[in-house]
């Protein structure tokens, strides 16, 4: 009996001995919960700090001129030394010739430049109602109206007018016209036009 009784000890000893080499630890244990993987914070959206910068950075009548494809300009009928027309309908003078060097720069063609005569009586409503969108030799007599300039100075200045709601059209028309200057386009066009009519005339 006693021999009976040691070999079952051993037997189930051995089992259980067994059983533990076999079964991987924890195998009994419930399975850990689905934790989430981490989260670190994400930066900023590229897009909604490329947009600010864009909206703080960008002149929205550039943009309109750049979607249209066409830049308009005001001119004056009263101003013949400036801007005449011949009797093919073409545009010639230094008022012509500084809009489309400022077509240019906006990236347009200089046939991409549509003029418009006005007389003295429609200059600043021309300029407000966005029917142009640069007057040149224009006075900003009006809240609504900014110049930038001189791009020329004869016995006068004149100006360049804009809205004056767009800061950033300023900067960069300006920017324009000293580039102009700095390039000789300013001095080229002077060249054609204003000094065979005998009229001096300095940038600013």
């Amino acid at each position: 009996m006693r021999i009976r009784a040691l070999v079952a000890v051993v037997s189930a000893a051995a089992v259980l001995s067994a059983c533990g080499q076999d079964v991987p630890p924890g195998s009994n244990a419930l399975p850990p919960p689905n934790l989430p993987a981490p989260t670190t914070p994400m930066p900023a959206s590229p897009a909604s700090s490329v947009g600010d910068s864009v909206e703080l950075d960008t002149s929205p009548t550039i943009e309109r001129i750049k979607q249209r494809r066409q830049l308009l300009v005001g001119v004056r009928v009263d101003a013949p030394q400036f801007v005449s027309r011949d009797p093919a309908g073409e545009y010639q003078g230094f008022d012509v010739e500084i809009a489309r060097d400022l077509a240019k720069r906006i990236g347009l063609a200089p046939t991409q430049v549509q003029f418009r005569r006005l007389p003295p009586t429609l200059l600043l409503d021309a300029v407000a109602s966005g029917n142009v969108d640069v007057l040149l030799g224009g006075t900003a007599d009006s809240p609504q109206l900014a110049v930038v300039g001189p791009y020329v100075v004869t016995d006068s200045k004149r100006y360049v007018v804009i809205k004056s709601d767009d800061k950033k059209l300023a900067e960069y028309l300006q920017q324009m016209l000293d580039a102009a200057v700095a390039d000789g386009s300013w001095q080229r066009a002077y060249d054609a036009t204003l000094r065979p009519a005998g009229i001096n005339a300095r940038p600013h």
